[in-house]
């Protein structure tokens, strides 16, 4: 019967069907800790399995009770598993609200499942990969499908008031994910909250429930899915802690309603947001109706499905190699045509490959010192704006620095949100009362996450160090040292550590969403730890922290130690390298699905201008499905130039066929000046037609009497007689033999005339076309001056345009600051106004009050006016008849 192996930091924990208890082995007596968590839900997900049909990830096959032993085993013993024998093997991660330990991962085969806990991400990441290539060696050159889940439970309306809720992800019936239990609020509690899921709702249900509302805004991102076919989101009632163990209800193993994802509609890159009914569950010997959802009750889920194909690495050559060398050209070119959301994308599907090739550093010095040189003196907005070099330094520290993030502050999260402390210092939030024991308590908690920082474990990253030292080096060489520190302080606590303590639950420190109250403190926090960093003090429009001013210079000296630390390339405290591992022929293939969805949409001058990027990626889809996008490529660009292929029947056609015949081909090389023709021998009685044809003009018949060598005898002179008396003498009849030779000689005499016919049209048509080639050239020399000046033209409005855009984004940021501040007051006017009104209703309540006791004392001094009256005329009466 098959068992389950949970190892954690280096330990096994075997759970058997069987409870068999080693004699070795420390028995725990009291049923807690991760032993007794596992039971539990062992237990309830057992239940659920057997009245809802929902399996659970594995966990299911174990049996019912456990022994937990604390054997010396290390993580390496997981290499022993025989997986080439099992082509149904799965291993992938499990999420850490299953069994409630992070970095676990679960080797599945069809006669075992074994739980493996590592001690980071990186760490689970690479045991993950090496045993996948243990089961498949030749995996980077084969196709496969990477199925991709990622999804935020935000919030649901109109539920049962004073219970505990919590939901439950499942995949085709299996159980991969759940919320936190929370206990419900009131519907306007959570109405504008939902910072970690986005804004923006649709679909049915966008209107206010009737009953309580419910705020998670917890997010899950699932990897290496199997083919999925429905995706379910089951709501159940939590348990009540404070109720004992006999009392609790059996109806909590039941969910009180489902949600179902219709797999089409969230397929592809953008994530879809709705508002979902909740389809009521009726379980057997149901409870009463007022635990049960009502009609209107609503989940609002925002998610993305992908199913990506990923080919062979060696069809990505060419695309990575291009990556590797045109980084910064590719980077330059798409930036100002990229929105926020693909910008970030882009960053940090760009980091990842990098990575994995090894010049992530090298990008990111990059990008920093053109950062630099891109606002200049403007060195208060260095990552402060939406660029791809500030995505990139965000997306690549949550990649390295994870585990010194969680050993930095993972600790403080934990004990921040399991206490009770307020830290609110605001005079308009608080008592005047509390207010000195919450600054006491801001100012303790500032200082524990200040020391925890500049302390600095040996989990830093080396490549952050390297990173830091280039850039303040690169700043020294160009005289300003200062702003390489502001890059430093700009990525390590604006893009990183402030907001990792202001929003946990984004940088993996934890699940939950944080309640009001340590929301409020988180944010204190973070402000504080900001202006830490930046060396600066609070202002007039945060009056209440000015008791924090005396905290923040007392700790400048440590943040400028800290900084020179991290940025020193000689430092001697130990430093930690990245160990995990980033999966090439996929991030290739996300990198390639997100250029081509990025460009397709563009006007054909721009993807021109990318060139060779879209022809590059073309190549790469034309092995993707056929009703693949693919990106329109001018001919210019995209295919070879064709070669000329002639018509068959082209030499019946061609003016020049009979002269080429006649023509004398000398196949052999040429050498020297040109090869001497040999001279025609002619038979003295046959008359030479070439002189002959020459003696039409009179020129050629002085020439050819000149030629004549009369210098031997001068003293004959040649008498010609008068034409009159001259009689024409006979032609002789030619012998047969000349009269062949005679007739051949007029047949080449014929072709050389008309050799030489051809030949000068011709020449006339070769000059009209020169002339022609001519005119054309001019033109397209008058045209690329015209493009020329156009582009010139177009860069400078381009440039203006630019630096007009950067003042409205200055000035956006002034309004922005301005509207929140307006904001603010509004709503302290807001709430001096509600107060106003509750002090005026009491006013007015006393002064309704005042009128009666008026009326009514009025009415009492009526009363005794007429007593005294009857009082009066008695005494008078009785004096008048003594």
């Amino acid at each position: 019967m098959g068992f389950r192996r949970w190892i954690v930091c280096g330990r096994a924990l075997e759970l058997n069907p069987d409870p068999v208890v080693s004699q070795n082995a420390k028995i725990k007596v009291q049923d807690g800790g991760v032993r007794g968590l596992i039971k539990r839900r062992l237990q309830t997900d057992d239940k659920r399995k057997s009245n809802t049909q929902l399996n659970t990830v594995g966990l299911s096959v174990a049996g019912r009770s456990a022994s937990r032993e604390s054997l010396s085993i290390p993580v390496s013993a997981a290499k022993s598993l025989d997986l080439s024998a099992d082509q149904t093997t799965v291993i992938r991660p499990v999420h850490s609200s299953i069994l409630g330990e992070k970095y676990c991962f679960q080797v599945i085969n069809s006669e075992n499942n074994h739980c493996f806990g590592c001690t980071s991400a990186a760490e689970r990441d690479r045991w993950i990969e090496d045993l996948r290539r243990a089961a498949q060696p030749n995996k980077d050159n084969c196709e496969r499908t990477e199925n991709s889940l990622s999804l935020w439970v935000n919030e649901a309306k109109d539920l049962p008031p004073k219970k505990r809720y919590y939901c439950e992800i499942h995949l085709d019936g299996t159980l991969y994910a759940r919320t936190s239990s929370r206990v419900v609020g009131k519907s306007a509690q959570r109405s504008g909250q939902a910072a970690d899921g986005g804004s923006g709702t649709s679909g049915a249900g966008g209107g206010a429930g009737s009953g309580c509302q419910q705020f998670w805004g917890e997010f899950f991102e699932l990897d290496n899915l199997p083919p999925v076919s429905q995706i379910t989101l089951h709501l159940f009632r939590d348990e009540d802690p404070k109720k004992k163990r006999h009392s609790r209800d059996d109806s909590l193993m039941h969910p009180l309603g489902s949600v179902a994802l219709a797999l089409a509609s969230i397929k592809g890159r953008a994530y879809q947001e709705k508002w979902y009914p909740i389809i009521p569950y009726k379980a057997p010997g149901a409870s009463s109706a007022k635990d049960q959802v009502g009609p209107q009750a609503l989940l609002r889920v925002k998610a993305r499905f992908q199913n990506l194909k990923v080919l062979p690495i060696e069809r990505y050559k060419e695309f990575a190699e291009y990556v590797t060398f045109n980084y910064v050209d590719m980077c330059s070119s798409l930036e100002p045509l990229l929105n926020v959301r693909e910008k970030e994308e882009l960053a940090g599907a760009l980091v990842h490959v990098l990575q994995s090739i090894g010049k992530a550093k090298e990008f990111l010095i990059d990008l920093g010192s053109a950062e630099v040189e891109r606002l200049g003196e403007n060195e208060a907005l260095i990552f402060r704006e939406n660029t791809l070099a500030t995505k990139a330094i965000d997306e690549y520290m949550k990649l390295v620095g994870q585990k010194y993030l969680i050993d930095t502050l993972g600790d403080f999260i934990v004990r921040l949100y399991n206490g009770t402390e307020s830290c609110e210092v605001d005079p308009l939030k608080c008592s005047a009362s509390d207010l000195p024991i919450n600054q006491r308590h801001l100012i303790e908690t500032c200082g524990e996450v200040v020391k925890r920082i500049t302390d600095m474990h040996d989990s830093f990253p080396a490549e952050l160090n390297e990173i830091f030292s280039s850039w303040v080096s690169n700043c020294e060489e160009q005289g300003h040292a200062d702003i390489g520190y502001r890059l430093i302080s700009s990525s390590l606590f604006l893009r990183f550590l402030c907001p990792a303590i202001l929003s946990p639950s984004l940088f993996g420190l934890t699940q939950a969403y944080p309640e009001t109250n340590t929301l409020r403190t988180l944010t204190l926090t973070a402000k504080v730890i900001q202006n830490l960093s930046n060396f600066t003090l609070f202002g007039e429009k945060e009056e209440y922290m000015f008791f924090m001013n005396e905290f923040l210079a007392q700790h400048w000296e440590p943040m400028r130690g800290l900084l020179q630390r991290v940025s020193d390339p000689e430092s001697e405290i130990a430093m930690a390298r990245f160990d995990g591992y980033v999966d090439l022929p996929l991030r290739l293939a996300v990198l390639h699905n997100l250029l081509v969805d990025i460009i397709c949409p563009m006007k054909q001058d721009t993807i021109d201008d990318l060139h060779p990027l879209p022809s590059i990626l073309n190549k790469i889809t034309e092995f993707l499905a056929q009703d693949a996008q693919r990106i329109p490529v001018s001919s210019a660009y995209g295919a070879p130039k064709p070669i000329y292929v002639p018509p068959r029947d082209l030499s019946k056609f061609s003016p020049l066929h009979n002269s080429m015949q006649q023509l004398p081909v000398d196949t052999k090389p040429i050498q020297g000046k040109g090869r001497q023709r040999n001279p025609v021998k002619r038979a003295l009685s046959v008359p030479d037609r070439r002189n002959h044809n020459r003696m039409i003009k009179r020129q050629a018949s002085n020439e050819e009497l000149q030629a004549l060598d009369f210098s031997k005898d001068q003293e004959h002179v040649l008498l010609i007689s008068p034409p009159d008396n001259m009689k024409p003498k006979p032609r002789p009849k030619p012998v047969p033999w000349i009269e062949k030779e005679e007739q051949k000689e007029h047949l080449q005499t014929t072709g050389q005339e008309e050799e030489q016919i051809s030949i000068d049209k011709h020449a006339q048509d070769l000059a009209q076309l020169r002339q022609g080639i001519e005119q054309v050239t001019d033109r397209e020399l008058e045209a690329e001056k015209r493009l020329e000046d156009f582009i010139a033209m177009s860069h400078n409005q381009n440039a203006q345009l630019q630096t007009e855009l950067q003042e409205l984004r200055n000035l956006l940021a002034i309004r922005e600051e301005q509207l929140a501040s307006a904001v603010f007051r509004l709503g302290v006017i807001e709430e001096e106004r509600e107060e106003d009104e509750q002090k005026l209703n009491v006013a007015v309540a006393a002064v309704d009050r005042l009128n009666v006791v008026e009326e009514q004392l009025a009415g009492l001094l009526k009363e005794v006016h007429q007593l005294y009256s009857v009082n009066a005329d008695g005494i008078r009466t009785t004096y008048i008849n003594t």
